[in-house]
């Protein structure tokens, strides 16, 4: 019964179709609309599609971009030499207007030389910690033979600055020799002073 009443309804359209100008018409515009509404949701649809895909694309190349940057060049990756920290000179005149050239106890001028170790990665910048330490003047080990935990049982840390290296370019195998003043908060007079300096953090970017 079901199947006769859809059979009648569809010939009563085809019939009117042919038959009525204004029906013809009406069923046309309404077709028209019907496929236009269709063909914006499915556009829409198909956009919000897209940018879904490009937005997860972009996603994933950020966290790629961000291992690399992060992860893929180690602290022990970055060499440090031919370090130095040493007090630069400066002028000071005394009670009698008379000028002389004395050191800055409170001022350090730091100096290494940074090598990437890394085989596949440039690096982009270098973060170190430099500890400043007041010795006791029984302590004679030279800077070169300074080993940290000795110097953390017969000395007093006096001032820790961490020093930036950056924006660098530095591929494999290539040194960089760094440079800078470097001051810390708060330091007394420093008596018979030693330092340790140690590699903090390393961006890198991919490039050899």
């Amino acid at each position: 019964m079901r199947w006769l009443v859809i059979y009648l309804l569809l010939i009563a359209v085809i019939w009117l179709f042919v038959t009525n100008r204004m029906w013809r018409r009406g069923l046309l515009a309404f077709s028209t609309i019907v496929f236009g509404v269709f063909m914006l949701i499915f556009t829409l649809t198909q956009r919000d599609t897209e940018d879904a895909v490009k937005t997860a694309d972009r996603f994933t190349e950020v966290r790629k971009q961000e291992r690399v940057t992060f992860g893929a060049v180690k602290a022990n990756d970055i060499g440090l030499s031919q370090t130095s920290l040493t007090n630069p000179s400066q002028t000071v005149f005394d009670t009698s207007g008379r000028e002389r050239v004395v050191t800055d106890q409170f001022r350090w001028q730091l100096q290494t030389l940074l090598t990437n170790r890394s085989t596949e990665f440039t690096v982009a910048s270098v973060t170190l910690q430099v500890k400043l330490y007041s010795c006791p003047v029984f302590y004679d080990v030279a800077q070169a033979d300074i080993d940290p935990g000795q110097l953390n049982a017969n000395c007093t840390v006096i001032g820790t600055r961490t020093v930036g290296f950056g924006p660098l370019d530095l591929k494999p195998a290539e040194n960089f020799q760094g440079e800078q003043i470097v001051t810390f908060p708060n330091q007394p007079e420093p008596r018979n002073p030693r330092y340790w300096i140690e590699v903090q953090t390393v961006t890198a970017k991919q490039g050899g």
